[in-house]
């Protein structure tokens, strides 16, 4: 399937529930900790949105979410949206070669992030995608991100 064809599908939302679904089945890990939730697919601009709830253990001494979570969240976000198309490409893992965090404003007073990702670019083998995180739909950005991720084929 091309990225062209993945992109045309109607049911795309559904694939990626599906994907988020599958990985709930490991609870003790971190990207599970961070309990992501798919808002919405946009197949036009090649971007979806997910949303974590922010926890007090993500929290710094300052009460603003630490930025390692930040950039984990960010990683998680993209690699899920890159991951799900990986497979869609015939790919089996689509593993970070590169991650990118710019640390825009304290996240602080907030009960969640909203993160945007977007695919840019889709080659042979290497996934390009960027990432928006704001504390509230339409408000400013709180951090920014360029990933690179790898499509490991069977």
């Amino acid at each position: 399937m091309s990225i062209e064809e993945i992109f045309k599908q109607d049911d795309l939302e559904k694939i990626m529930r599906a994907f988020i679904a599958e990985r709930r089945r490991e609870p003790e890990r971190l990207n599970e900790m961070l309990n992501i939730q798919l808002i919405t697919c946009n197949k036009e601009e090649r971007t979806a949105i997910f949303e974590f709830p922010i926890y007090d253990w993500e929290l710094n001494p300052n009460n603003a979410l630490h930025g390692g979570i930040t950039a984990s969240m960010m990683d998680y976000a993209l690699g899920l949206f890159a991951n799900c198309i990986c497979r869609q490409l015939g790919g089996v893992f689509s593993p970070t070669v590169d991650l990118n965090v710019r640390y825009l404003l304290p996240i602080a007073g907030a009960d969640k992030v909203q993160i945007k990702a977007q695919l840019l670019s889709s080659g042979a083998s290497l996934l390009t995608l960027n990432g928006e995180a704001s504390i509230q739909k339409g408000g400013p950005l709180v951090a920014a991100a360029s990933a690179t991720y790898k499509v490991l084929q069977r």
